[in-house]
């Protein structure tokens, strides 16, 4: 495959390989996903290792955050969303009935393709999942982990004499920091990040690269790029996405270098997308 062009930059900027002796921690089992009659997603099965970060990609369209959002079933509010099959958290199937959607989103955070701060100061921004999950009960718990979650985020040296200023007046990659740090602030698991960067220029693309890459070290991250050059610098394994289907999956570096399917292999010289 010497005719792949980006190959060489890209094989030089992927990211380490994952532990050998990690463990699944997220498993989906032959996913299917319909809006109404329109079905979006086909036989879906792919496992995602504790403390990796996973990429999705795909043109757009494919499906890749659709599938994002199944993980922590945040489709469920989608009016005449249909799902079928079954998503393994830990072992545990998250559709099953009964199952506490709550806990779930605890342990499943998700950052969201533009930042969404609310209308309240920094501090508030962080402290409300907390408050809503009844999580720090006194002043003190709470302000350590605001400062706890701010720091894990990279952003605590930028606004600790900013606490109480409105989160809308941060820029837009201090806002997406901030929406980080709400997430963790109530200790999930796995972070589902759907195009995190897009909005953002270069240079706070980098800090959340960088970020992913530090959080990596405690959490498993599930994200959706349509950067290839990003997902080939971050994240340990690819999934390709096209048309709703799940074409290949495997070691960024292996996939980005030498496909195994001639549809990847497309994507990854621009030949559609």
């Amino acid at each position: 495959m010497s005719d792949l062009h980006p190959t060489p930059a890209l094989a030089r900027a992927a990211a380490p390989a994952p532990p050998a002796a990690s463990a699944n921690v997220l498993e989906a089992r032959h996913v299917n996903f319909f809006y109404g009659a329109n079905q979006v997603l086909f036989d879906i099965s792919l496992e995602i290792r504790h403390g990796e970060i996973f990429a999705l990609i795909g043109p757009s369209g494919c499906g890749k955050s659709t599938f994002l959002r199944t993980l922590n079933r945040m489709n469920d509010t989608i009016p005449e969303a249909r799902f079928e099959g079954s998503v393994l958290l830990d072992g545990e199937d998250i559709y099953a009935p009964g199952a506490d959607v709550i806990s779930l989103r605890r342990r499943v955070g998700m950052i969201f393709q533009r930042s969404n701060p609310f209308p309240f100061s920094v501090r508030d921004n962080v402290a409300f999942g907390l408050r809503v999950n009844g999580l720090a009960r006194g002043h003190g718990e709470r302000e350590a982990v605001i400062e706890r979650s701010l720091r894990a985020a990279g952003l605590w040296d930028e606004v600790r004499d900013r606490l109480d200023a409105p989160a809308l007046s941060l820029s837009g990659g201090q806002q997406q920091r901030l929406c980080i740090a709400r997430a963790l602030a109530i200790e999930p698991e796995i972070l589902l990040m759907d195009e995190p960067a897009s909005a953002l220029d270069p240079i706070a693309t980098g800090r959340i690269e960088e970020l992913a890459l530090e959080l990596k070290q405690r959490y498993t991250i599930v994200i959706v790029t349509h950067n290839l050059q990003q997902a080939a610098r971050i994240s340990d394994r690819t999934a390709f996405f096209l048309s709703g289907r799940l074409i290949e999956v495997g070691r960024t570096q292996q996939l980005f270098t030498t496909p195994a399917r001639k549809e990847t292999e497309d994507y990854i010289t621009g030949r559609f997308g």
